[in-house]
C-alpha cells in the first residue's frame, strides 16, 4: 500500500510536469461550480469534479490503480477523466458570457479574450506526451519503413518470418501487412497484455533480451550464448533475421558460421536469410 501511495503522488507530480492540462481542467471546473451556466449540467460537472480529485489525491488514487493492475502507469487513470470535453465546456460557457452583450459589428472586442483563451490552451503542453518523444517516435518509423520496403526489394516476397531489433518489429507491419513477426509491442509494452492470460514462452523472452543487448551491452553471449540462439530460431522456422549494425565482429561472425550464410549490409542493420535448418552446426 505504501508503494501504491508513492507511486500516486510521483505520477501527479509527473503529469502535470509534462504539461499543464490538468490546470486547465481544475480552472475550467472552478469557473463552472461559481458560475450559474455551468451548473446546467449538475451531473456532468460533479462526475468530471470527483473523478478529477479521486486521481488527484493519493489516497484516493490507488483505487482505479489497482483495478487497471501494476501493469499500466498512474497517468492511465485520467482515462476516467472527461478532461477535454470538461475544459473545453467551460472555455464555451467562459466565452458566451463574455459575449453575451456583443452583436455582430462588435465581433472586435471579443476577438482579444478568444485569442488569449487560444493561447492559454496552446500552452497547456502536449498532452502528457513528450515533444521529444514524438520526434524520437517519428524518426524510427521512418527508419523502419525505409529498411522494410528494402527488404521487399531484395527478397522479392511478402510473408517473411523476421527477428529484429524492437523499433524495426515496432512498425515493420505497417509497410508489409503479410509480415509475420517472432513477437510484438506486447513484449516490450506490458501493458498492452495486462489483461490477457497468454504471455511469451521463454525462448522468445531470450531472444527478445538478446537482440536488445546487442545494441546496449555489446556482450550478448553473456545472456545465453550464440548456440542456443542459432538453435532457437531455426526451431521458429525464422528465414529472415536483422541485426544492429554495431553487433560485435565475433557476434557476427558465429551467426554466420551457425547459419550456414553470409551476413549483408540492409541500411544500418546487418541481414540474415537464406539459411536452412541443415546448415546447423553448433560453434566451437
Amino acid at each position: 500500500m505504501t508503494q501504491l501511495l508513492h507511486r500516486a503522488s510521483l505520477g501527479w507530480a509527473e503529469y502535470t510536469a509534462d504539461g499543464k492540462l490538468a490546470a486547465a481542467l481544475l480552472a475550467s471546473l472552478l469557473f463552472l461550480w461559481f458560475g450559474r451556466k455551468g451548473r446546467k449540467n449538475l451531473a456532468f460537472l460533479a462526475y468530471a469534479s470527483a473523478a478529477a480529485v479521486c486521481c488527484i489525491l493519493p489516497v484516493t488514487a490507488i483505487l482505479p490503480m489497482l483495478y487497471q493492475t501494476a501493469a499500466y502507469d498512474y497517468v492511465w487513470i485520467w482515462s476516467l477523466v472527461p478532461v477535454t470535453a470538461a475544459t473545453a465546456y467551460g472555455i464555451t460557457v467562459f466565452l458566451s458570457e463574455y459575449w453575451k452583450d456583443f452583436d455582430g459589428k462588435q465581433w472586435k472586442r471579443g476577438l482579444p479574450v478568444a485569442l488569449l483563451v487560444l493561447c492559454a490552451v496552446l500552452s497547456c503542453g502536449s498532452l502528457g506526451r513528450e515533444v521529444w518523444d514524438r520526434d524520437r517516435e517519428k524518426a524510427e518509423r521512418e527508419e523502419a519503413c525505409l529498411v522494410m520496403e528494402e527488404l521487399s526489394e531484395r527478397l522479392g516476397s511478402i510473408g517473411v518470418y523476421l527477428w529484429a531489433p524492437r523499433e524495426i518489429l515496432e512498425y515493420a507491419r505497417e509497410t508489409d501487412a503479410g509480415c509475420r513477426l517472432l513477437y510484438g509491442r506486447n513484449m516490450w509494452d506490458e501493458s498492452l497484455g495486462a489483461y490477457a492470460y497468454d504471455a511469451y514462452d521463454e525462448r522468445r523472452q531470450f531472444l527478445y533480451r538478446w537482440m536488445e543487448a546487442l545494441g546496449e551491452a555489446q556482450e550478448a553471449e553473456h545472456l545465453g550464448g550464440l548456440d542456443a540462439v542459432v538453435e532457437s530460431v531455426l526451431d521458429f522456422g525464422i528465414d529472415c533475421i536483422l541485426l544492429p549494425g554495431d553487433a560485435l565482429p565475433e557476434t557476427v561472425e558465429r551467426m554466420e558460421r551457425g547459419l550456414g550464410t553470409k551476413a549483408q549490409q540492409l541500411g544500418d542493420y546487418l541481414l540474415f536469410t537464406g539459411f536452412r535448418a541443415g546448415e546447423y552446426s553448433p560453434s566451437d
